[in-house]
């Protein structure tokens, strides 16, 4: 019987740090890690709660632990801290008081023998169930709290949590006798409660996943606009180009032209060969490039790539492309892998430029299952910290800049079949982001 409880309490201890972890998006403890620290509080938090004989330590130390776990988030807020917290907290304990209510219904109701340590077995089951949960959901978790604190939702539901930590609180076998007394008098009325708080809380996840996923489709919307909007700019650049090289073209063959009649043999191989091949030559190159993006059969990417492509020879940066195979399929949502892929090159570019090479390669390829996105870069010649890299404070850039690669990270971490891959071998920077296929198909165009 003791056994099953010191699971539990393990688990229970397990739960509240994977689900505070989720809920903060900080990804960089090792389960290990976790499970140490999870099973060190659980003992510590164990021992003090029998050497004092205050079980109202329980959800003080648990509060007073959380808090300072989410230091390691250096972007949190106090108050979003304190939030996550308790919503931690709360939604453990809640699911746990709900989900052994209902398992041990469901007992009751099946042909076994109800022996003393039938509840401790359920409770401990419950617990396992509870962390199944949270490990099966961690990504759709860390996406409701990356929306829940800019949404409407997120004072509202401040409020129901701090009123369920204060109940569930209440509802602990408390030692103090004024606390003890309200136990005594409202208890019924606090248990009850907590059922009408766990659904209150489960409406207000249902509303903010449905307005989580409209948000998400505005905001889909307005970074597409964006980026038409930046195609069409970038082709009207082109077309203002294109007349201008029209007009000194034909000066050009004018000039040509004059030294022909004249029979002007020395004039007329300066001209071409000054003049007229050099033009040829990049004009060649560029076009190659560019007519390589054909085998891309989504046209939002294509024509980002185009820009980007055109946007890097401007800048004098030699650009390669490699894409050997038509490209018919990413298994990604395609607003996201837009945003990945325009991270990677403009940072790709911006390294270019200021590079003694110049050089940029983007290379798009698939196989059976997997898809493989690279940008390999010239760069200047400095250390690399891979472990700040993709830091929110990290780069050296102007102020409100330098967040690109930080956003990128987070893009990878929240895509369940994406993975990132950096190196840098002077002076060539290169990052390959490669999309796993569910079971070969796990297309989202």
């Amino acid at each position: 019987m003791y056994y099953y409880d010191t699971i539990a309490m393990i688990v229970i201890g397990l739960n509240h740090f994977l689900l505070y972890l989720s809920f903060i998006r900080y990804n960089r403890l090792s389960l290990p890690i976790i499970v140490t620290m999870s099973l060190l509080f659980t003992v510590i938090l164990g021992t003090i709660i029998t050497v004092t004989g205050y079980p109202e330590f329980n959800g003080i130390l648990m509060v007073v632990f959380l808090l300072s776990l989410g230091l390691l988030q250096i972007e949190l807020t106090f108050w979003e801290n304190l939030y996550f917290t308790l919503a931690s907290i709360v939604t453990i304990s809640l699911l746990k008081i709900v989900f052994f209510e209902i398992s041990s219904a469901l007992y009751l109701l099946l042909p076994f023998n109800l022996y003393v340590w039938t509840d401790n077995v359920i409770h401990m089951v419950v617990t396992i169930i509870i962390l199944l949960l949270i490990v099966l959901l961690r990504k759709q978790i860390q996406l409701f709290a990356a929306y829940i604190t800019k949404s409407p939702l997120y004072y509202v539901s401040y409020v129901v949590f701090t009123l369920s930590f204060v109940i569930l609180f209440l509802l602990t076998i408390l030692q103090v006798s004024f606390l003890f007394s309200i136990y005594k008098t409202y208890g019924k009325f606090l248990y009850m409660s907590t059922f009408i708080l766990f659904f209150i809380i489960l409406l207000i996840v249902i509303i903010g996943f449905h307005l989580k996923k409209e948000a998400l489709v505005r905001k889909q919307q307005i970074y597409l606009d964006n980026e038409l909007l930046q195609y069409v700019k970038k082709l009207e650049l082109l077309h203002d180009e294109l007349a201008n090289f029209r007009h000194d073209y034909i000066n050009l063959l004018l000039t040509l032209d004059q030294s022909i009649r004249t029979k002007n043999i020395d004039q007329i191989e300066r001209t071409y060969y000054d003049i007229i091949a050099p033009t040829k030559e990049i004009i060649n190159h560029e076009e190659l490039e560019i007519i390589k993006l054909a085998n891309i059969k989504k046209n939002e990417i294509k024509s980002l790539l185009s820009v980007k492509v055109f946007d890097a020879q401007q800048n004098n940066v030699n650009v390669t492309v490699d894409i050997p195979h038509k490209i018919t399929s990413i298994p990604m949502p395609i607003v996201n892998f837009i945003r990945i892929i325009s991270i990677l090159v403009d940072n790709g570019i911006e390294a270019a430029v200021v590079s003694k090479e110049k050089l940029l390669t983007i290379a798009f390829f698939e196989t059976k299952s997997d898809v493989y996105f690279i940008v390999r870069n010239s760069a200047e010649d400095k250390e690399i910290d891979f472990r700040k890299l993709y830091d929110k404070h990290y780069s050296k850039k102007d102020n409100n800049r330098g967040y690109g690669l930080y956003s990128l990270k987070r893009l990878i971490d929240e895509t369940e079949n994406a993975s990132l891959e950096t190196s840098y071998e002077r002076p060539f920077f290169t990052q390959i982001v490669k999309l796993k296929r569910a079971n070969g198909n796990n297309d989202q165009f």
